[in-house]
C-alpha cells in the first residue's frame, strides 16, 4: 500500500506531500524497530537429545534459548535434522506453534527472554546421523521486520536396534523352566578348566601343571590353579545379504527389514546369555564376516555387541554362509553354539547352504533360525486372495519346507519363524540346546 502511496506522489503533484511525510513517518519507524530488536546472534542456544535412541522409538529434541534483550518477543526455528527422521506431535512448551510436516517452529520469550522448542521424532533407520544448523528469525518489537541468524549444528545420535521384547524374553528366561535347566558346568579338553592363578608347588601336585616360566623367574616350582569354566559360548552370526532386504509393511514397525528383527532377535537373546554368565559375541555376514566381535562375559559386553552392529545394513549381495563359517573358524577357535539368523536359500543355492551347516556341524553345535517373509506367509494362508497370487504364494511355501527340510538334514538345529517372533523360539532352541550340549 505505501508503494501505491508513492506512486500516486508521483504522478500528482498535490499528493506528493502528504506522502513524502508518510515515507518519512514509516522510515523512522523501521530505524526505531530496528534499534529496539536486539541481534539474534546473541541468543544463547542449547539443544538436548538423547545420544543413543532405540529403532522407531520415539525421542525428545529440546532447543533451549535465551536472549534477555528480546523479552516478549516471537522467534521462528528452522532446523536441518536427517531425512529418515520423522517430526510428531509431541508436548508443546509455552507459546510454541508447530508445523508437523517439519516447517519452523514457533515461540514466544518470556519475560526472562527464555523459551523451549520441543519436537518429537522418530527414526524408522539404524544407523548414526547429525542434526545440522539452526536458523532463527526475531520479529521485531513493531512486527515490521525479522533479523535472522545462523547456529552451526553437527550434533550427532545413534539409532540402535529398539530391543522389542526384552523384557519379556528375560522373564521368560528367568522362569521356573529357566531354572529346571541350571547352569551347566563344562571343560575344555585337557582338563578344561580356567586359569585362575599361580601358587608353590606342594608334594603330591600334578606336575603337568608345572608353569616352567614361573618356575626359572622365581626360582621354586610353581603350579598353576584353574577353576571350571562357568556357563558356555554362544556365537550371534547374522545374515546381512539381499535375504535380509524384506521389510515389514503394517503396524508400528513399518518399515523394518529383516535385519532389524534379527539384531533385535540376536541382542535379546545375548542379554539373556549375558545375564546367566555365558560368552556372547556376535558377527554379520555377506560373503565374509562385515564386523566381529570376540566373545566375552559381563554386563559391558551387550553395549560392545549393540555398538558395533547397530548400523550394519542389508547389502544388494548374496550371502555366503560356508565361507562366513570358515572365517569365523579362524577368529573363534573353540566350541560354541552358533546361531545363524538368516533364511533359505533359493533353491539352485539351498545345496551349499545345507553342506556350510553340514561341515561345522561337528565342530559346533548349530542354530539355523530361518526368518520367513512375513508378507508370502500372509498370502498363502488368505483364503480371500485372488486365486493366482495365492496359488503362486502356496508354490513358494512347499519349496521352503522342501528347503528346511533339506536343511535339516545337515545336523544343525533348524528353526522357521517369522522375523518379529524369532526371539522365542530362539531363546527355546537354545535352552535346549544349552541343557543337552
Amino acid at each position: 500500500m505505501l508503494l501505491a502511496l508513492s506512486a500516486a506522489g508521483v504522478l500528482f503533484e498535490e499528493l506528493r506531500r502528504p506522502v513524502l511525510v508518510l515515507d518519512g513517518l514509516f522510515a523512522a519507524a523501521v530505524a526505531l524497530d530496528v534499534w529496539r530488536t536486539p541481534s539474534p546472534s546473541g541468543f544463547e542456544v542449547r539443544r538436548v537429545f538423547p545420544e543413543r535412541v532405540g529403532l522407531s522409538r520415539e525421542f525428545e529434541r529440546r532447543l533451549e534459548l535465551v536472549l534477555k534483550q528480546a523479552a516478549g518477543l516471537s522467534v521462528e526455528v528452522y532446523e536441518e535434522f536427517p531425512a529418515a527422521f520423522e517430526v510428531r506431535e509431541g508436548s508443546l512448551s509455552h507459546g510454541l506453534s508447530r508445523d508437523p510436516s517439519g516447517g519452523p517452529d514457533r515461540a514466544t520469550l518470556d519475560g526472562g527472554g527464555r523459551t523451549a522448542v520441543l519436537r518429537t521424532f522418530v527414526c524408522g533407520r539404524r544407523g548414526e546421523y547429525r542434526f545440522g544448523d539452526l536458523r532463527l528469525f526475531l520479529s521485531s518489537r513493531l512486527g515490521l521486520l525479522q533479523r535472522t541468524t545462523r547456529f552451526r549444528g553437527g550434533q550427532s545420535i545413534a539409532v540402535e536396534p529398539a530391543l522389542q521384547n526384552l523384557s519379556q524374553t528375560l522373564r521368560l528366561a528367568a522362569s521356573e523352566r529357566w531354572r529346571d535347566l541350571g547352569i551347566r558346568l563344562i571343560r575344555r579338553h585337557g582338563g578344561a578348566s580356567e586359569f585362575e592363578s599361580l601358587r608353590e608347588y606342594i608334594h603330591g601336585d600334578d606336575v603337568r601343571r608345572i608353569d616352567w616360566k614361573a618356575f626359572a623367574r622365581r626360582g621354586k616350582p610353581m603350579v598353576r590353579q584353574y577353576q571350571l569354566e562357568r556357563g558356555q559360548e554362544i556365537f550371534l552370526l547374522i545374515d546381512g545379504g539381499r535375504r535380509m532386504r524384506a521389510t515389514s509393511t503394517g503396524g508400528g514397525m513399518r518399515g523394518w527389514t529383516k535385519l532389524d528383527w534379527a539384531l533385535d532377535a540376536a541382542l535379546e537373546l545375548g542379554a539373556v546369555a549375558l545375564s546367566k554368565g555365558d560368552r556372547v559375541g556376535a558377527a554379520v555376514f555377506e560373503r565374509g564376516l562385515k564386523c566381529f566381535v570376540a566373545p566375552a562375559r559381563g554386563a559391558l559386553q551387550l553395549k560392545r555387541l549393540s555398538r558395533a552392529l547397530f548400523d550394519q545394513q542389508p547389502t544388494s549381495g548374496d550371502s555366503d554362509l560356508s565361507n562366513a563359517l570358515r572365517e569365523l573358524a579362524v577368529h573363534h577357535r573353540r566350541r560354541a553354539t552358533v546361531l545363524v539368523l538368516s533364511d533359505v536359500a533359493d533353491p539352485l543355492s539351498i545345496e551349499e547352504q545345507r553342506k556350510a551347516l553340514a561341515n561345522r556341524s561337528s565342530r559346533h553345535q548349530l542354530i539355523f533360525a530361518a526368518l520367513d517373509d512375513p508378507e508370502l506367509r500372509a498370502a498363502a494362508e488368505d483364503g480371500g486372495q485372488a486365486a493366482a497370487i495365492r496359488a503362486c504364494a502356496l508354490d513358494l511355501a512347499e519349496d521352503r519346507r522342501r528347503a528346511l527340510r533339506r536343511l535339516s538334514s545337515s545336523g544343525a538345529r533348524v528353526l522357521d519363524a517369522l522375523p518379529a517372533e524369532a526371539a522365542a523360539p530362539l531363546l527355546a532352541a537354545w535352552l535346549e540346546e544349552r541343557r543337552t550340549g
